[in-house]
């Protein structure tokens, strides 16, 4: 009988670490503590880059565990659409964070299902 493939999980700084070397510019300022609360990011427009790693993080600890699950194959299906790496977690960042707006603003619970159906209409807008 074949095995099943363990789910890997990563711990909330091993995340952390990963969503750090995605963004280099940040690095030195993460490591002394000095990353500011808000700065203009490429569109323009203020945001947070704690609140950016941190959802860099949650997509990270997501991949590594296939939870929900489905992600990972939404993460591929990305990939084979020609979307970078980095742009996968992007994305995938981008439902994370509805997510955490409707549980915080709405009182929303996490809807799995919705969640992923979210991913699915992301993999179809590179289509």
């Amino acid at each position: 009988m074949a095995k099943k493939p363990r789910k890997k999980e990563l711990s909330e700084d091993e995340a952390m670490r990963i969503a750090i070397k995605s963004h280099p510019e940040w690095r030195s300022q993460w490591e002394r503590g000095t990353l500011p609360d808000e700065i203009t990011g490429e569109d323009g427009q203020p945001m947070s880059p704690q609140l950016h790693l941190t959802v860099h993080a949650i997509v990270e600890r997501q991949l590594a565990a296939d939870d929900p699950k489905g992600v990972v194959g939404i993460a591929r299906q990305l990939e084979q659409l020609g979307v970078s790496r980095h742009d996968v977690r992007h994305a995938i960042g981008q439902a994370v964070a509805g997510q955490l707006w409707a549980l915080g603003h709405e009182g929303r619970t996490f809807d799995a299902d919705r969640y992923l159906a979210e991913l699915r209409a992301i993999v179809e807008s590179y289509m």
